[in-house]
């Protein structure tokens, strides 16, 4: 089975693309496919030399053919980083994958951003990334998540993705051989993510039973109601 996700939200700066590669490498490092997909039009694609597979969905046509080549597939890991200050992108993506991560930094320009896109996509999970390694500055930040899992409850995932300087190099020409702390933040990032989409799937599945369950009871009620009293 194929597992598309997207990250995106408008804000910039805000780790998409740091995660969308960690996610990629954590994957393949874990034997399981992978593939990056770059959708912003103002970035170079740069696929040499990585361990995954890098597609360009930049313009409308190629993305359309990698959104179409996924049902095609029965397994792997499908990520699609999206670019900053897009919404109606944003919008369309939510309704092509099936999930959407929004990661965040420990700011509260960054609390408002995610805070507006929590309420434009409804399904939509935040991610506190790049987050604070200091044990001070940490405790400092916690409270950026605890109020968005107040305001949003069971929609903010709580182990936050940790800063590494060495990840940088996922944003280099190539990506020959990550660094030992490259590789383990980038299966941690797998970690979480392959454990977020499983629960993600069956809440929807048990949402969708409930809601088929719902429907059945009003078309019985209805019919009841047309047919009367015997």
């Amino acid at each position: 089975m194929s597992h598309s996700v997207y990250i995106g939200g408008q804000k910039g700066g805000s780790t998409k693309t740091t995660t969308s590669h960690l996610i990629c490498l954590g994957a393949i490092l874990h034997r399981q496919p992978a593939a990056y997909v770059l959708t912003d039009p103002n970035r170079q694609l740069k696929e040499e030399g990585r361990p995954y597979s890098v597609l360009d969905g930049r313009q409308p046509k190629e993305l359309a053919k990698v959104l179409g080549a996924i049902d095609a597939h029965r397994n792997g890991w499908w990520i699609f980083d999206g670019g900053g200050n897009r919404p109606a992108f944003d919008a369309e993506m939510a309704r092509q994958v099936d999930l959407v991560i929004l990661p965040f930094r420990d700011s509260e320009e960054d609390l408002e951003a995610v805070t507006r896109d929590l309420h434009d996509y409804p399904h939509a999970l935040a991610w506190p990334c790049a987050w604070p390694t200091n044990e001070k500055a940490r405790q400092a930040a916690q409270h950026y998540i605890d109020a968005l899992a107040i305001a949003f409850p069971h929609r903010v995932i709580l182990s936050p993705l940790h800063f590494v300087n060495s990840a940088k190099e996922l944003l280099g020409a190539t990506l020959d051989n990550p660094s030992s702390p490259t590789r383990n933040a980038a299966r941690r990032a797998f970690d979480i993510m392959a454990d977020i989409f499983e629960a993600h799937a069956r809440k929807l599945e048990e949402m969708s039973v409930r809601c088929s369950g719902l429907q059945s009871k009003m078309a019985g009620t209805a019919m009841d109601a047309i047919s009367g009293p015997n």
